[in-house]
């Protein structure tokens, strides 16, 4: 595809080795060198054990010794591109025709030893950047714009080695050459990742498919692309290997990716890397890498790493994600460095800074703060602040209590290092109206040692029953403990409380009274309180 630089002509020197594995070879010829060896693991077994006779010689002769005659080998600034193609195809050229300006080149791929037609195979003429594929009978037609007196074709078929052809036009055109940037990325697989998500299937077709599995990671570089769909774009079936520097997409595009701005009226879809700003009515989606700022309507999903402002209406969806992720439901990462807030959860696998969520934070090894109504889930986190707090080093405890508003509490205490929280059924030991309770809350460890542990909380208690017989307290709490056990706590502690009763004729206000602000139907004071009780641990 490049013309071929000297990286495949140096001389090497290797001493004999009964067993090696093929990586390993690769890496011994590449040590010290200004190149790498880039190749496809699941087609080049890494693993596999070989022989190495000591050997002195150029590099290109070395891998057709330890390789053999089945692999083609592809310079590249910086690599030595190894692929499996073990066939031969040749171009049978028909009757070419002049439109305009324009040359329409026409033809036959065929398989050089079957003479069988080659369907879906990539038919491109890199400095015009312009590209077909043939059908299932093995025909296309390339059309060339404004060519020199003669243009180098080149073919490409996976399994196939690749083949430039040299084509001389039956007229006479003046112009002016054009080139392409081009630039090679080593890691191929996210293509495929891609193509199997819902949205690749549905949007990315056949001929799409192919052109990327024949091309490879060979792309080129522009200054702007147009798409009214993936199929109908100003790079034509050359979109998926160009990376625009400004792309817009009125329904929806499919490119190698941008190095600028993206906009896409429904969509945009990048084989590869996105930089800077993509933004889209409905999703984006990503094969490679993003940097910068991705926004969608509903949904944004990177496979490889993301970092810099994400934000989506539903759902964003990344690897290894450092900057600040927004998301009206939903946000995932394989790794979250930042902070990550959506509406209903949000899940980081590996480790995490901060996490804010209307309902549910799941993270791995956090360390800042997780904060939700209901569920925070992790490995280790510091300062987990929700309902139900399910820290595997964190502390878990059952306790069984009672305070000055003569209730008996069972309590569930569950944090991390420094916060806990708190859910908790209350009964009262007299009769009233209504005698159950929940308690909820957040609680603080100012002081944790092994004999004694000092304690601070905020909680709220609501009876059952109808409003009119609520009773609603919010106490501030400061609970000294005693350790006589790892497992065991004993605390007795003050507490500050705002009481409310909307049925006066329970007029009781317990402990030491600050202010009653009574009236005939309801009744509310601050007062100061008492609480005790005994802790079960579980660590």
């Amino acid at each position: 595809m490049l013309l071929a630089q000297s990286n495949l002509e140096k001389e090497i020197s290797l001493k004999g080795q009964e067993e090696i594995t093929i990586g390993q070879a690769l890496k011994e010829v590449s040590e010290n060198q200004d190149f790498f060896f880039s190749y496809n693991s699941n087609i080049l077994p890494q693993d596999s054990l070989v022989q190495v006779e000591s050997y002195a010689g150029s590099v290109r002769n070395f891998l057709y010794q330890m390789l053999g005659e089945r692999y083609e080998f592809i310079e590249t600034p910086g690599y030595i591109v190894i692929r499996y193609a073990p066939n031969r195809l040749y171009l049978e050229e028909g009757d070419d025709e002049q439109v305009g300006k324009s040359w329409i080149v026409k033809g036959r791929i065929k398989d050089l030893e079957s003479d069988e037609l080659i369907a879906y195979a990539s038919v491109y003429e890199q400095t015009m950047l312009t590209s077909s594929i043939t059908d299932k009978n093995g025909y296309f037609e390339l059309k060339l714009k404004d060519p020199n007196t003669s243009v180098m074709v080149t073919v490409s078929k996976e399994d196939y080695r690749d083949t430039t052809f040299m084509l001389l036009p039956p007229f006479d055109i003046e112009a002016t050459q054009k080139k392409g940037k081009f630039r090679y990325y080593p890691n191929g697989a996210g293509d495929e990742n891609l193509q199997d998500t819902f949205f690749g299937r549905m949007m990315i077709g056949v001929r799409q498919r192919m052109q990327g599995l024949n091309i490879g990671n060979f792309f080129a570089e522009m200054p702007a692309q147009v798409s009214l769909v993936p199929r109908l774009s100003t790079h034509g079936m050359m979109n998926s290997q160009i990376i625009n520097h400004a792309s817009f997409n009125i329904i929806g595009g499919y490119t190698a990716g941008t190095n600028g701005v993206e906009l896409g009226g429904i969509f945009n879809i990048n084989r590869k890397d996105a930089n800077y700003l993509q933004a889209a009515g409905i999703f984006n989606l990503v094969g490679g890498d993003v940097s910068g700022v991705q926004l969608a309507g509903i949904s944004n999903r990177v496979l490889g790493k993301a970092s810099g402002f994400q934000a989506a209406g539903l759902y964003n969806h990344t690897g290894p994600f450092t900057g600040f992720q927004l998301a009206g439901l939903h946000n995932e990462a394989t790794s979250s460095k930042g902070l990550q807030i959506a509406g209903l959860m949000n899940i980081s696998e590996g480790n995490t800074e901060n996490q804010i969520s209307g309902l549910i934070n799941i993270g791995k090894k956090v360390t800042g703060f997780q904060l939700t109504t209901l569920l925070n889930e992790a490995d280790s986190s510091a300062y987990p602040i929700g309902l139900i707090n399910i820290i595997k080093t964190g502390e878990k405890s059952f306790t069984l209590g009672y305070d000055e508003l003569k209730y008996s509490m069972f309590t569930v205490r569950t944090g991390g290092t420094y916060s806990y929280g708190i859910v908790g059924l209350a009964h009262a030991t007299e009769d009233r109206t209504y005698n159950w309770a929940i308690d909820a809350g957040l609680g603080l460890h100012f002081v944790n040692t092994k004999w004694f542990d000092l304690d601070g909380e905020l909680v709220s208690r609501t009876s059952f029953g109808p409003p009119e017989t609520t009773l609603s307290l919010a106490s501030m709490k400061l609970l000294p403990a005693f350790s006589p056990h790892k497992n065991i706590k004993l605390f007795c502690g003050p507490s500050l409380n705002f009481l409310m009763r909307q049925n006066a004729e329970e007029n009781h206000i317990p402990g030491w009274v600050i202010e009653d602000n009574s009236n005939a139907t309801r009744v509310q004071a601050w007062y100061m309180g008492l609480s005790v009780g005994l802790q079960f641990v579980i660590i």
